[in-house]
């Protein structure tokens, strides 16, 4: 039993899930001050990495677990939290003045692993800002991306030497016609992926597209078999969130030997 089941979990059961979130990273950054303590952390989570590789976006990524944005909003622990297993993180969501301060965090820290960022406001300003210190681009829309701000974010991109992933990221309430509408837009304009919130909506996009658009699963998964779940409904990745908070560190670790059993056949 880890220090994290003995002292966070049993304060975070009677908090509110921001207040839950606070004391979690705080902890997390706590242990990643200690001497040694990330490659400590790093060398204990680094037992189920093999096996699960896979490219997604034109990167490598050693498993299909990341964690989703809302916990490290300001760009401050991403080291601390890839090291428990996690093999990207995405931060945020912000805005420009957001990028701003985490481009501070970056150069100060670069990152050990793939870092996304998402952006949810001021997008080409952020865009244009951000580019060259994260690897994946997750844009934050409530609706239709074939919009005047998803065109000028590609333009923008077009005159970049390197090219970056952007990713779309819809909320659960769309779906029909209108989501195959959103799968065709993004496949016939250089739209790498998308980043969803239901299996449902996982579901549909894999079998419209036919696999050919690479999906993010956000769907609220707390245990290895929700992150199996987004995987077989088609997802290329999977994001883990308030689980880390619920479980601890553990749950990356579980989700990661589930996730090797079940390819393993001894499941």
């Amino acid at each position: 039993m880890s220090l994290y089941d003995v002292i966070i979990k049993p304060l975070a059961r009677n908090m509110d899930t921001d207040r839950a979130s606070r004391i979690g990273l705080r902890y997390f950054q706590l242990i990643g001050k200690i001497p040694f303590g990330r490659k400590i952390n790093r060398w204990i989570h680094s037992n189920h990495r093999e096996g699960l590789q896979r490219e997604v976006f034109g990167l490598s990524f050693y498993n299909p677990v990341g964690l989703g944005a809302g916990l490290d909003i300001h760009c401050e622990l991403y080291n601390d939290l890839n090291n428990l297993g996690f093999s990207f993180t995405e931060v945020g969501p912000m805005g420009a003045d957001g990028v701003r301060r985490a481009i501070d965090h970056i150069q100060a820290d670069p990152p050990d692993d793939i870092i996304a960022v998402c952006i949810s406001e001021d997008y080409l300003t952020s865009f244009t800002l951000a580019y060259d210190f994260f690897d994946m681009f997750i844009i934050d829309l409530t609706d239709d991306p074939s919009t005047e701000e998803t065109n000028a974010l590609l333009e923008s991109r077009i005159n970049e030497q390197e090219y970056k992933p952007i990713i779309i990221k819809l909320p659960d309430y769309i779906g029909g016609a209108e989501l195959d509408h959103i799968a065709d837009f993004c496949l016939m304009n250089s739209i790498d992926g998308l980043e969803l919130r239901s299996n449902a909506q996982v579901r549909q996009i894999h079998e419209h597209t036919g696999g050919r658009l690479p999906i993010i699963a956000n769907c609220h998964i707390d245990t290895p078999e929700q992150a199996a779940e987004s995987l077989k409904a088609g997802a290329s990745l999977v994001e883990i969130r308030t689980g880390l908070l619920r479980e601890g560190p553990k749950i990356v670790g579980k989700t990661l030997k589930y996730l090797k059993n079940e390819k393993a056949g001894t499941i």
